[in-house]
């Protein structure tokens, strides 16, 4: 369900390269060509602070990872915050409730401004000078 909500919102600005599991991740990543990382909260059974640690160790210069929540999970605020908080200590450039912004504003928005988040994280050309938000 999370990759279908950002298959709609970045097929047609981002090249994506969908990967399941950790495993695939470490192949995904060994690859040239992989200018950011954007991860659910979810990803193969929660493993999302598993696969920023791989992401942080690799050698400069990594990827940007992107945290996001995109599946219909509702968390407590406090337990949002906790999370949100973990990720940015733990070197995430960024964290999106796609979650709450698709409640608050509607899919397309919620698409438009997770598209606006990466572009604020991404190197060029995917990322502040690319076009056609």
């Amino acid at each position: 369900m999370g990759y279908v909500h950002a298959r709609r919102a970045l097929v047609d600005v981002f090249d994506l390269v969908p990967v399941f599991s950790l495993s695939q991740a470490r192949i995904a990543l060994k690859n040239d060509g992989i200018d950011g990382v954007l991860a659910s909260i979810h990803f193969d059974d929660s493993r999302m602070f598993e696969l920023l640690a791989e992401v942080k160790a690799m050698e400069e210069p990594r990827p940007p990872f992107f945290c996001c929540m995109l599946l219909g999970t509702t968390l407590s605020e406090r337990s949002l915050r906790g999370l949100v908080n973990a990720a940015h200590t733990q070197g995430c450039a960024g964290f999106f409730n796609y979650n709450s912004l698709q409640r608050q504003l509607g899919i397309a928005e919620a698409d438009k401004q997770l598209r606006v988040e990466l572009r604020r994280v991404l190197p060029p050309p995917c990322g502040a000078a690319a076009a056609g938000l």
